[in-house]
């Protein structure tokens, strides 16, 4: 046998000896490795330009053992960009049918996985109100395979968008709907988001970029929900969203451009016992600009007592009517809920040094802290108050 005829019959033996060798890695270290090049702040989409599609092109080995892996084909973003409105009605059609076709092949490569699945519709051209995208027949045909449904529609889409998928979707523990059309400024949202009380007892995280109302407001409670993210709602709904969710842990109200004058129940504290992180903002339109005066966002936090709160961060660049640059709202926020607060940040012009020097004394177990460039309040001043301080932030 010739020295070629030996080498030839020792690669057929072992082949193993000549291959890539990125392909000896064991498949479960390859798997993981493909999960972490999927995006982190999104869903990943149907593109050959990202993970998970653009793994499974590679070579057939890649393939094989991507299309097996489900955490990679668990979540998904489907998305018709507001460019899209441009196209003719053939071409958008076609578009929709692909995401059908896509989030079809997400579901059976997820198996036995349960699915997240993102509806980023921004613009919806030559459809009816009442005639929602063909990809909503998927949901309607699965409803327990969703775990988290995030809707992206315009403001005349979306309430129906959301009563499909909370009258189909059994299991759903995740909910985020935003209006793509609102614009930022209260009470101008005129079709609300409707939640069904069924909805609220299952949700563990909810988000609404737009108006929300409960369908049943006196039966509704959410009784799993453990974050809440509120945008462009108001006071008086976002205290009464509060009296129902008892065991809520984090919590984020955006309110933009308040009424001079707010409406609040009367004599209404809501205990809130496990709530540890909240942030709050109060802004204009445009979220950098200074506006002086407008409703006032610290009415709301003399409605609240929370014994756990550990992170309380709040942006604020609009003036209350009552013009008082005190705004001892926070310290008696923390006085009434005798909370041990950990990160305090406060990023207002409208806050004087003696209101956060009485929130720092009311606070001795704060480690990070976050205050206004212009207010002269030294680290050595901040640390005899703070003995555990860490780190003390000019924003």
């Amino acid at each position: 046998m010739t020295g070629r005829a030996v080498r030839a019959n020792s690669i057929i033996v072992h082949p193993q000896h000549h291959g890539a060798p990125i392909l000896r890695i064991p498949c479960e270290i390859t798997s993981g490795i493909f999960e972490f090049c999927l995006p982190k702040d999104e869903f990943p989409r149907p593109s050959i330009q990202s993970a998970p599609m653009q793994l499974s092109h590679v070579c057939s080995s890649w393939q094989k053992l991507a299309i097996q892996t489900p955490r990679l084909w668990s979540k998904v973003s489907l998305c018709m960009s507001t460019e899209d409105g441009g196209q003719t009605k053939v071409s958008i059609k076609a578009a929709m049918a692909s995401h059908v076709k896509a989030l079809k092949v997400w579901m059976r490569r997820a198996t036995p996985l349960p699915m997240s699945v993102h509806l980023r519709y921004p613009s919806l051209p030559w459809l009816e109100p009442d005639k929602l995208p063909p990809v909503f027949r998927v949901i309607m045909e699965n409803p327990t395979t969703w775990r988290d449904v995030r809707l992206s529609l315009p403001r005349d889409y979306l309430n129906s968008a959301s009563i499909v998928v909370q009258k189909n979707v059994r299991n759903l523990e995740r909910f985020d709907v935003e209006d793509t059309s609102i614009i930022p400024m209260f009470s101008r949202a005129n079709c609300p988001v409707f939640l069904i009380a069924e909805t609220a007892a299952i949700l563990l995280t909810l988000s609404v970029h737009g108006s929300l109302q409960l369908k049943s407001p006196n039966a509704t409670q959410f009784v799993r929900l453990r974050t809440l993210s509120l945008k462009h709602s108001s006071i008086n709904n976002s205290i009464h969203l509060l009296e129902n969710c008892p065991v809520l842990e984090g919590l984020n109200l955006h309110f933009y451009n308040l009424p001079m004058i707010n409406t609040t129940p009367e004599d209404t504290t809501i205990l809130l016992p496990r709530l540890r992180n909240f942030h709050l903002a109060h802004t204009g339109n445009d979220e950098n600009k200074i506006l002086f005066r407008g409703g006032e966002v610290g009415v709301l936090l003399a409605h609240l007592k929370l014994p756990n709160l550990s992170l309380f961060h709040l942006h604020m660049t609009i003036m209350g009517w009552q013009n008082d640059p005190r705004w001892d709202y926070l310290s008696m926020l923390i006085f009434r809920s005798n909370c041990s607060l950990i990160d305090l940040e406060l990023r207002t012009p409208h806050i004087e040094k003696s209101t956060i020097v009485e929130c720092l004394k009311d606070s001795p177990d704060l480690q990070y802290v976050g205050i206004p460039s212009d207010v002269k309040l030294e680290e050595e001043e901040a640390r005899r108050l703070l003995p555990n301080l860490r780190t003390l932030r000019r924003l």
